[in-house]
């Protein structure tokens, strides 16, 4: 068997070998390792794979980047398999097309060494007819046909769709995926789960490898290496073109490897659509995924609706389950709260949402029946399961800060396990976003944990960092090495007043490199149960340099524009 690890070596060397061969896409471990764990996951799943290859394998590497280079040097000595590393040019002009050719050269020797006979023409025009196959049937499928249809012709094989795009699908939103490698078959299924389905993918492990055919005209190994060095950009290896979507497209994901030295140059694109994001290989942050991609989709789809002239007499609840505390608020068909409520999640997120949603009830004599419509927003939202429709919190927080504050435009929250900051444009709608939920840092729970070091609670921590008179750096971003060093600073008998302001100063770091990231926006507001904490206020405004807008019950404002959301979905409904 013949495996590679990358696009860049070529199928119609492979596909003119008449041997079977495979695209090594396996999902290995995603933690540390003897490699380290600064290491793509990628390279990780390769490695590991190529150490369990026979002696009878062939193991076909392109040194696309550093770690792959290390990884295929490790393994030349370490796997028993055959092992192939292509070097790659770094320009695409004539140079670097006979620099590739000399490459190809060089691996068609490799293979024929080890008794591997290739007919070059007969591969390319094998493969010639693969791209026709591909890009006749990938504009009218979706989700994971076509990830299957990418994904055997990978392999070499022609993948026959069952069907086309069928109503339900049509009706789903647009995604288009483009960046890095992914593990594409995890990716359709967030997608999915938030409502929309992949029509567009432009990876290495897309439609990139079948974007243009080999021409059978000029020379063969020539014309390869031609193609091979002018696919459409962003492949992190030549980043010098700009991306061409397609406009029907309801959002994109722009997928960074993890630990990528590559992708993390590819400059911003302007296109709204677009959603930057860290993924790593196999994906281990389902959760995460899916509320950026659903808030992704939404940024663009939910613009602000008029609401029809209300009555004080219609009811309407919006519920925010968080990872700490669960938030729910009762609105009339105005917009005014009557009622609101925050208990602690607790181990049973569905349980808490039915019993606050039950307390509101309770607490303004109403039953269930007097409610028209109910949305649920948060990590748990989709475990509430009473609710009429579900939003993902960042379009909540937007929704509900752009109803108090219309001339605000942009948001900071802290919440128990994250923190994110929003652009917000003028019609109500996010413009851009950034998160921060893969560490304790800059959230709700490095509060606590300092907190219980220092024996105090978090409000008697913002009370002594206001009384601070030296400027105390702590260093550590981390949470657990935050605490050590936090130790040590009492050892060492720095005053708590001290502490306190310098930890306050570094949960506000985390927040001021998403915020200059989103271009600063003002005015800010700032939400979630942190924003009662005048500690961290005061270590933002001067972080920020800016003024900062708390809002009267900051922990809420996601619950209040679920709630806002409801009433406007109800006003659409009556319209229509």
């Amino acid at each position: 068997m013949i495996y590679y690890t990358c696009s860049y070596i070529p199928m119609e060397v492979l596909l003119g070998t008449g041997v079977e061969f495979r695209r090594l896409l396996d999902s290995g471990t995603s933690g540390c390792h003897e490699l380290g764990c600064n290491l793509c996951g990628y390279a990780r799943t390769v490695y590991e794979t190529g150490l369990e290859l026979g002696e009878d394998d062939i193991l076909l590497f392109a040194d696309s980047c550093d770690a792959m280079r290390r990884v295929g040097d490790l393994l030349k000595d370490k796997s028993k398999a055959s092992v192939f590393i292509m070097r790659l040019p770094w320009k695409k002009s004539e140079e670097a097309i006979h620099f590739l050719r000399l490459e190809l050269e060089r691996l068609i020797r490799f293979l024929e060494y080890r008794k591997v006979k290739i007919d070059i023409e007969k591969g390319i025009i094998l493969f010639n007819e693969l791209v026709d196959h591909v890009r006749l049937l990938e504009k009218n499928i979706s989700g994971r046909e076509l990830t299957r249809l990418y994904l055997d012709a990978l392999n070499g094989l022609k993948h026959r769709p069952a069907s086309a795009l069928d109503g339900r699908e049509r009706r789903r939103k647009r995604v288009g995926i483009t960046g890095g490698i992914i593990d594409i078959g995890d990716i359709d299924q967030v997608v999915e789960g938030v409502g929309g389905t992949i029509t567009y993918n432009d990876t290495c492990t897309g439609s990139r490898p079948f974007s243009s055919r080999t021409d059978e005209s000029e020379d063969s190994l020539k014309a390869i290496s031609r193609r091979l060095l002018s696919w459409r950009s962003p492949c992190g290896r030549f980043v010098d073109k700009g991306m061409d979507l397609p406009q029907e497209l309801d959002g994109v994901l722009l997928a960074i490897p993890k630990f990528c030295d590559f992708y993390d140059f590819v400059e911003k694109d302007d296109d709204s659509r677009v959603y930057r994001m860290e993924v790593d290989y196999p994906l281990n942050s389902h959760g995460q995924l899916k509320t950026r991609m659903g808030a992704l989709i939404e940024k663009n789809d939910l613009p602000g609706q008029p609401v029809d002239e209300g009555r004080d007499d219609m009811l309407l609840i919006g519920i925010d389950s968080g990872s700490t505390t669960t938030n729910a608020v009762l609105i009339d068909g105005t917009g005014r709260i009557v009622q609101w409520k925050t208990v602690r999640t607790g181990i049973n997120a569905s349980r808490t949402a039915r019993s606050i949603y039950n307390g509101l009830l309770e607490k303004t004599g109403t039953g269930e029946s007097d409610i028209a419509l109910t949305v649920a927003t948060g990590y748990g939202r989709n475990l509430v399961d009473f609710a009429d429709e579900t939003i993902t919190e960042i379009s909540c927080h937007a929704k509900g800060v752009a109803r108090l504050f219309p001339l605000a435009r942009g948001i900071v929250d802290i919440g128990g396990q994250d923190s994110k900051v929003i652009r917000l444009g003028a019609a109500e709608n996010v413009e851009d976003f950034a998160m921060n939920d893969r560490c304790a840092a800059g959230t709700g729970r490095f509060l606590e944990v300092m907190a219980r070091v220092l024996e105090l609670q978090p409000d008697e921590m913002s009370s002594m960092a206001l009384r601070s008179s030296k400027e105390l750096p702590i260093s550590s971003v981390c949470t657990v090495f935050a605490e050590s060093e936090v130790v040590s600073l009492i050892g060492s008998g720095e005053k708590i007043e001290d502490i306190c302001a310098g930890l306050f100063r570094a949960i506000v770091k985390r927040i001021a490199s998403m915020y200059g990231r989103l271009g600063s926006p003002k005015p800010l507001v700032f939400t979630g149960g942190v924003a009662r904490n005048q500690g961290v206020v005061r270590a933002m405004e001067q972080a920020l340099n800016t003024s900062i807008i708390i809002p009267e019950i900051p922990d809420i404002m996601g619950a209040y524009g679920a709630a806002i959301f409801a009433l406007e979905h109800l006003s659409g409904r009556k319209r229509g």
